[in-house]
Parts: structure tokens; sequence; C-alpha cells
């Protein structure tokens, strides 16, 4: 079964509003999480998950006000599809 939720539009309106930097901090971090699953052990590899997650968050808390009810009502639009 297939969603009709559309993903894709949901990550851009997302994307669309972080900038270069947090994007590229983003992507730093998911591949040191890469790095450290393939070769180092499970606390690491937790360690650097947990980093992952918490650059994702920074990254989408420092959207402004006005851009987030933007990006919620991208959601709330699709949802109701």
């Amino acid at each position: 079964m297939q969603s009709k939720i559309d993903h894709a539009r949901i990550l851009n309106a997302y994307l669309s509003r972080i900038t270069a930097a947090q994007l590229e901090h983003i992507l730093y971090a998911e591949r040191r999480w890469v790095e450290t699953s393939l070769n180092q052990g499970q606390v690491a590899q937790l360690n650097a998950q947990a980093q992952f997650y918490a650059t994702v968050a920074n990254a989408v808390n420092s959207i402004f006000t006005h851009d987030l009810i933007n990006v919620e009502c991208v959601i709330s639009e699709e949802l109701a599809a």
C-alpha cells in the first residue's frame, strides 16, 4: 500500500528553511555515525547516533517560528490528503 503523504514535500519544507552550513553539519554527523557504526563499538555508535540527532535538532530548533508554521502547514496539508 502506498502512502498518500508526500514525504518529499515535507522534507523539502524543512530543507528549504535550514542553512547550507547546518546541512553540512548534519551530513558530517551522519557520515561520522556511519563510520562509527562500521568501525567502533556499540557505545561509540550510540554516542554518534545521539550526536546526529542533536545536530538535526539544533538545525530544526533554529528555524524561525514563522517558517516552522509554514512547515506545519505543509505537514497538515499532507496529513489531510
